[in-house]
Order: C-alpha cells, then sequence, then structure tokens
C-alpha cells in the first residue's frame, strides 16, 4: 500500500477494513472473535472497542503461523472456528452462514469463486469429480496451475478439534512460510472432506493489497449499495457517479442526481430530491426536501427545505419546515425556525431564529468576540436587512428590522426598525395613505 497506515486500517464504505469483516462476524451472532496483528499492529488494536481479543504474531511467518496464534485465544470447547483475512472487506454474512453450513462432516470448509483476472490468488485444484485436492499458491504453483481461474479467497471454516492438531504439522513451504492453505491438501491425505462454497459475486473473497485493489473494492461495494437502494425504490440516474455509504437509508421516491455522495448515519424522507453535487453526512433529512451543490453535516433538516446552490451547513443546525437557503448561505450550531428565508451570502453562527424571518444577502451573526461564543436571537417575523451585522450576544425582538448595512449592538424591542453603524432606532414607517375617490 506504500503508506504509514495499516493496510486493514484503510476505508472502504466509509469502515476500516477490518472492521467490517468483524462487523459481518457480530452480525451472523459470533462473539469469540480474535484479531491477528502483526508486531506494529498497534493502530489496529486502537481501531477497536476494548473487550476484543487480539493475538500478537511477532514474525511474519505466514497465514498458518497467523492463526496457530490465534488459537491459542480462543475457548477450547469451540466446535467450528472461521478465519477470516482482515483485508478482505466485501465478504457477506451470507456467505460465511452458507460455509458453516456445509461444515457437517468436513475438516474445511473454504469459499472460492472464478475470478476474472486471477493473478496474486491461490489457485484451487480439484479432481475429476470437482472435489477439492489442494490449494497452491501462485509463487509456488505451475504454469498449468496459473491458468486456471478457480480461486481461494482468504475465507475458511475449519472442525476446530481437527485444526488444532493439523495446524502443529504445517511445514514450511519454499518460500519459508507456514501456508494456512497447505492444511487442505493434509486433510485430504487423511480422507477427511474439503468442502468448497463457490460463491457468484467473485468481489467478496477479493484481497486488498494495493490501491487500485481498494478502489476496485470501493466500487464494488457502492454498486452493491446503489443496485441495494434501487430494488427499495429510489432512483439513482447515475450510480456510477454516486456514493452511498450502507449505512444511510433512503426512503422510497428518493432521487438522487450525480456526484452526490451521501455518508454516515444520513437519512432522507420520500420524496426529496438530491444533487447534484450535494454531499450529506451524518443528517436527518425530511420529506420533499431540494439540496443541490451544497454540503450539509450533522443537521437536522424538516420537510419542504430549500437548500442551494453552494450552501454549507454544519453541525448543530436544525432546520424548519419550508425554510429556503439560497446560493453561499452558511449556517453553524443554529436553530432555524419554519418558513424563514435567508437567500444569499450570509451566515448565521450560534442562533436562535425564529418563524417568517427574512435573512437579507450578506447578513451576518457576529458571534465570537475572540475569546468567547456568544448567540444571537432573532424573533418571529423580523426583517434582517442586506449587509447587516449582528454582534452577539444580542436579541432581534418580533416583527423588528434592520436597515441596510446596519452594525447593530444591541438588543431590537420587537417591531422596532433600526439602522446605521451602530445602529439607532428610526421612526416608524409612515402609514400608507388610503385613496378615495371623488363623489
Amino acid at each position: 500500500m506504500k503508506s504509514g497506515l495499516p493496510k486493514v486500517l484503510h476505508t472502504v464504505g466509509g469502515l476500516p477494513m477490518i472492521r467490517r469483516v468483524t462487523n459481518v462476524l457480530t452480525a451472523l451472532g459470533i462473539v469469540d472473535i480474535v484479531v491477528v496483528v502483526g508486531a506494529d499492529g498497534d493502530q489496529i488494536r486502537q481501531a477497536f472497542p476494548g473487550g476484543t481479543a487480539v493475538a500478537l504474531q511477532p514474525e511474519p511467518r505466514g497465514t498458518g503461523d497467523a492463526v496457530r496464534v490465534g488459537l491459542d485465544k480462543l475457548p477450547i470447547d469451540l466446535e467450528t472456528i472461521l478465519v477470516v483475512g482482515g483485508d478482505t472487506p466485501l465478504v457477506s454474512a451470507e456467505t460465511l452462514g452458507a460455509l458453516l453450513a456445509e461444515m457437517a462432516d468436513a475438516a474445511i470448509g473454504l469459499a472460492a469463486a472464478e475470478m476474472p483476472d486471477p493473478t496474486g490468488y491461490g489457485r484451487v485444484i480439484v479432481d475429476g469429480s470437482n472435489r477439492v485436492q489442494r490449494i497452491v499458491e501462485e509463487v509456488d504453483a505451475s504454469a498449468k496451475e496459473r491458468a486456471g481461474h478457480f480461486v481461494n479467497g482468504m475465507v475458511f471454516a475449519f472442525n476446530a478439534v481437527w485444526l488444532r492438531e493439523a495446524i502443529q504439522g504445517l511445514r514450511p513451504s519454499p518460500s519459508g512460510e507456514l501456508y494456512l492453505t497447505q492444511l487442505v491438501e493434509d486433510a485430504v491425505a487423511q480422507g477427511r472432506t474439503v468442502q468448497a462454497v463457490n460463491i457468484a459475486d467473485p468481489s467478496e473473497i477479493v484481497g486488498v493489497n494495493t490501491r487500485q485493489q481498494l478502489a476496485e473494492v470501493e466500487a464494488a461495494l457502492r454498486q452493491r449499495v446503489c443496485a441495494r437502494l434501487m430494488d427499495d425504490g429510489v432512483t439513482i440516474v447515475d450510480p456510477l457517479s454516486t456514493y452511498v455509504d450502507e449505512s444511510v437509508h433512503l426512503d422510497p421516491d428518493v432521487v438522487i442526481y450525480p456526484q452526490t455522495f451521501l455518508r454516515g448515519t444520513t437519512r432522507i424522507g420520500s420524496g426529496s430530491i438530491i444533487g447534484p453535487g450535494a454531499d450529506i453526512a451524518d443528517s436527518q433529512i425530511g420529506s420533499n426536501v431540494r439540496i443541490l451543490w451544497s454540503v450539509i453535516e450533522e443537521t437536522t433538516v424538516a420537510d419542504r427545505v430549500h437548500i442551494g446552490p453552494y450552501c454549507r451547513v454544519r453541525a448543530g443546525a436544525v432546520l424548519g419546515e419550508d425554510v429556503y437557503l439560497g446560493s453561499f448561505a452558511e449556517i453553524k450550531n443554529s436553530v432555524v425556525g419554519a418558513r424563514t428565508q435567508m437567500h444569499h451570502f450570509s451566515y448565521l453562527g450560534d442562533a436562535d431564529v425564529g418563524s417568517a424571518v427574512n435573512i437579507g444577502a450578506g447578513a451576518v451573526t457576529c458571534n465570537f468576540d475572540g475569546t468567547e461564543k456568544h448567540r444571537t436571537v432573532i424573533s418571529d417575523e423580523a426583517f434582517i436587512g442586506s449587509d447587516t451585522m449582528l454582534i452577539a450576544p444580542l436579541t432581534i425582538g418580533k416583527g423588528a428590522a434592520t436597515g441596510a448595512g446596519a452594525v447593530v449592538t444591541h438588543d431590537v424591542p420587537a417591531g422596532q426598525r433600526v439602522a446605521g453603524v451602530p445602529a439607532r432606532p428610526m421612526p416608524p414607517k409612515p402609514a400608507e395613505s388610503k385613496k378615495t375617490e371623488a363623489p
């Protein structure tokens, strides 16, 4: 990987590869999980919650030696042991479940697939009756064996009693490593059953060793997620340019346009149209919302809100129903009431904004005094004129208004109009004269 980050901590679909593997095991109800790490495995240890068992393989002596080390951390009374590579991020619970189901009379079960490009994979060698005879690593394979496309993934199930005894007899390969795959040949020699489960999706057993392979599994996962969403009633205009984490939930009749990124715990309600160019993370989006060319982070958005283009809504924002944010609006840690409009080039930070408020172009809540953050309160139906600077902490009363370019340093009572630098009260608007017709 040519990286300072351990390979298995590189992310796929927003999660470190090895966490994806352990999450699948947990989903199967497996509680005895051991992670085997090398001498430089401190970063990997930190990626797991407390209580996860970790076994140390002091020297990289191969997969067989890694399993031998890991066995010491497992209860002695287990019937079956799964071995899964930490760099196989797309293996599914269904595949592992199918593998376990085949273990009634077998010493070994293994997941294998017909790989279009088998380069780098061990080849599964079968006899004339299609029974597994052995696995040969590519470096040790003959030209005829390398021509085969039926390959082994690092996904095994073992009879636990047989494995504990057989692992002690592993012999070094020509490269000096102890290969776990040698146990297949040993089991066959003993007359034991080796059961292969041929999986339809070869991406499940792809082992990531390069940045290119990392991109390939990311693309495969993205296609898998988009296919599931479309089956559930979501319209994705261009799946190849749409990036959705598995953890995202979309209701039916959501429409996703290209170059959209949906990440983390995001949920989006029915009828919403997202994109093009939306980046939404860990946010709750209501129904019939429109978001385009904007970034939304840790935000709650009610129904029928319009955002964009080119808005940024940051952590802690809550937008009420029918809020309208126009071009280049930014909001952070603020509550914005229903029907409030903030058309363009404005900033709300640490603010509580009521309903039906107008935020004019270029208006800013000046929330930071150089030492501390302060809140601004803008009450219902207030009118904030263009280029208004609101110097927090302060409160704008219900129905109050500020003139264009005002610098407001004190609270404004309900219904009052202020303007100027600094802002001062203005006379009330003259009442509109009523025209009368001559008799």
